[in-house]
């Protein structure tokens, strides 16, 4: 919002700011010195005498309607980088004249928008100045101050805390001298973080505001040096690592194969793209600024002060939004600009890739959705728990399409316990066993006999159990939309259910009695057993 706060003649925040006809704003003194004299043809104010002050200070607005586009000879600079008409002098004679005695009519130019307005008796006392605008440049200079009072160490035990001293660009914390020594030592991974002065007030990293001199202003500037090697400046341009490097590193280090090109014929073709992207960042930096400035305005409680400025205020925003819209930051790009594809490090990769053949359907236990309770080990595919209840751990693959086929096998089998193998949503009750709500599709087993479960309805019971060493198998096949189970290589009863649909995960219940290994990847059964029949 600086931007918005700062004089377009001298460049600073604004002093006793008034209103131009064209609704933009300038110093009080700043207005004097780009007042200039009328040619007595254009006057278009009464002659004769006037009760008034210099000539300097006889400007006011005549009418808005009078104020066309006048002749614009821009000569000087302002700090801000706008061009501003300088005091013209009083014609011979005039200087002459006893004061208040009626000089010749004078014009103001803005300048921004270069038009000019003529100016009656009343001088600068016409102009209406902007409080508003006074009032948010004085709130912006407080905020400022404190800012800059507030510059301390960020990291000291002391009360109040030191000083800041440096200000790390990369960890982005203000150190005193002190603490820089203990917490941010010039070695390991700190050796290459950039240590510069602490803000003087935001906006300003590097602490410098002045606008000039130091390093950036020319002369002094220290060349950078390449990282790799202290002593040689960076010379060419890698094209591959796309970054600076020095002729030593060409030689001896990891570029001397690489597709290098001269450093400045590198900088001129990139300025063409960083222009664009100055010219965005400077539109988006002023849309930034007109926003933060319209926000404080609607801040303030005066009325009057408001509506002076708010008509103006509202074209201008109009006026950004319309530039945003119709495309005003379309490429800039110029036609010298070689945008080339280099595919060769690409074919390289490929050719170096070693292809395996990935086993089907390969998964393991899914630590981040199991129950608490589940234990999991070998990779996430051993699972078994440390609670008597039943808890229910899922697996890491989901199957909506397909034949999927994978065993489990029981590696610890104690005091007879009831686990459930079988599928499930993803949404499954984990702290009971598989199969007793609507969300899981499972066959519950002990060591004789065998049940399969949905919604707490158990059906199909099958003679044959499991003990240590048994294998369970589990075939979902979506094509044919059912589920069946195997155990030690026999089907187990019919097809458990049929007519199922969606996305399942498998699924496992087990207690602290039972630990069952996972085994993915397997072809689908091809010829079975006889299946065991249920007894009911």
């Amino acid at each position: 919002m600086e931007e918005e706060l700062k004089c377009p003649v001298c460049g600073s925040l604004f002093r006793e700011p008034i209103i131009l006809p064209c609704s933009h704003n300038v110093c009080l003194p700043c207005a004097r010195t780009i007042a200039v004299q009328t040619p007595e043809s254009e006057q278009h104010l009464a002659a004769g005498g006037g009760s008034g002050g210099d000539h300097a200070d006889k400007l006011s607005l005549h009418s808005e309607t009078d104020s066309g586009y006048g002749s614009y000879t821009p000569s000087l600079k302002s700090p801000n980088g706008v061009r501003v008409l300088p005091l013209v002098p009083a014609p011979p004679g005039a200087a002459a004249a006893p004061r208040g005695a009626g000089p010749a009519s004078s014009s103001l130019t803005c300048p921004q928008c270069h038009r000019s307005a003529s100016l009656d008796q009343r001088g600068l006392r016409g102009f209406q100045r902007n409080r508003l605008l006074e009032a948010i440049v004085q709130r912006y200079q407080q905020g400022r101050a404190a800012a800059a009072a507030a510059a301390k160490c960020q990291l000291c035990d002391r009360s109040p805390p030191e000083p800041a001293a440096v200000l790390c660009e990369q960890c982005e914390v203000l150190y005193c001298a002190a603490c820089q020594l203990r917490c941010h030592p010039a070695r390991g991974p700190f050796a290459k973080h950039r240590l510069a002065p602490p803000p003087a007030h935001p906006g300003a990293p590097g602490g410098g505001g002045d606008g000039g001199g130091g390093k950036g202003a020319g002369g002094g500037r220290k060349l950078p040096t390449c990282a790799e090697h202290d002593l040689e400046n960076y010379s060419m341009y890698c094209v591959s690592c796309r970054s600076p490097v020095c002729y030593q590193c060409l030689e001896e280090g990891k570029h001397n194969k690489h597709d290098v090109k001269a450093l400045g014929a590198m900088w001129k073709q990139h300025k063409v793209v960083w222009d664009q992207i100055n010219h965005c960042t400077l539109k988006l930096r002023q849309s930034t600024g007109l926003m933060e400035y319209c926000l404080e305005v609607i801040k303030e409680n005066d009325p009057s002060g408001f509506l002076q400025i708010s008509d103006a205020l509202i074209k201008r925003v109009q006026v950004s939004q319309e530039q945003w819209v119709k495309g005003a930051l379309e490429p800039k790009v110029s036609a010298e600009f070689d945008l080339t594809l280099d595919s060769e490090p690409l074919l390289q990769s490929i050719h170096q890739l070693d292809f395996i053949q990935m086993k089907l359907a390969w998964f393991t236990f899914d630590p981040s959705s199991a129950h608490r309770d589940i234990v999991l080990s070998n990779d996430n595919q051993t699972a078994t728990c440390n609670s008597y209840d039943d808890r229910v751990v899922l697996g890491t693959a989901a199957f909506s399409k397909g034949v999927h086929y994978w065993e489990l096998h029981v590696d610890r089998y104690d005091n007879h316990p009831d686990p459930a193998f079988g599928i499930a949503r993803i949404n499954v009750v984990k702290d009971m066993m598989l199969g007793k709500d609507d969300k899981a599709w499972a066959m519950y087993v002990d060591n004789n006999r065998s049940w399969f479960m949905h919604c707490n309805s158990h059906t199909n019971r099958t003679e044959g159990g499991v003990s240590k060493g048994a294998t369970v198998g589990v075939l979902l096949d979506l094509n044919k939309h059912n589920l069946t189970f195997y155990i030690n290589g026999q089907q187990q009863g019919p097809p458990a259910f049929e007519n199922i649909e969606g996305v399942f995960m498998p699924a496992l219940s087990l207690n602290r009695n039972v630990q069952v290994t996972l085994h993915t990847g397997l072809e689908v059964p091809q010829s079975v057993k006889q299946p065991k029949l249920p007894n009911n």
